[in-house]
């Protein structure tokens, strides 16, 4: 189990308006400690941060409660086995485009689904277990989902940067 975070300005929060918190240094220092140790005890966090662990207490809650950080459990995708991630630009065609991602967010191989404008109506980032498997995802279960029209996919050769830690709440 990790602590996902986001470090953004707005968002809904449970019961509080996040639109106006402006994460300090201190906020700062406790998500990047969260980052490297999702697990880590409130003590063992107030001493790396510096404050008491009553501080690091209330500024978790306000984190949470702005929707600034979250804690979730998150897949190790390489050690799932998937060796292949993939973008995938879909031009839709007879369907809208937020009904042809809601059918491709279904698919346990897809990670990412949004609705784009531009060049593609859909960006997805996919992965596969190897590159047999990424063809069969493609040519025999993407492309055969109604309203896929095209399909530009793109194989990631090596990744360069990958931040899983920021996600939409």
């Amino acid at each position: 189990m990790v602590r996902e975070t986001t470090a953004r300005n707005g968002g809904r929060g449970r019961g509080h308006d996040a639109a106006g918190y402006e994460l300090d240094e201190i906020d700062e220092r406790i998500i990047a400690a969260l980052r490297h140790s999702g697990r880590i005890a409130n003590r063992d966090l107030a001493r790396i941060v510096d404050v008491n662990e009553a501080t690091v207490r209330t500024r978790l809650r306000r984190l949470e409660d702005t929707s600034s950080v979250r804690v979730v459990a998150m897949r190790d995708l390489s050690a799932m086995g998937y060796e292949c991630l993939s973008a995938v630009g879909i031009q839709v065609k007879g369907r809208s485009a937020a009904d042809v991602g809601r059918d491709l967010a279904e698919l346990e191989e897809v990670v990412t689904v949004n609705v784009a404008i531009g060049t593609h109506d859909l960006e997805v980032q996919v992965v596969a277990h190897d590159l047999a498997d990424l063809d069969r995802l493609l040519t025999h279960v993407i492309a055969h989902i109604p309203g896929v029209e095209k399909m530009v996919p793109g194989l990631a050769l090596k990744v360069l940067k990958y931040t899983p830690d920021w996600a939409p709440l």
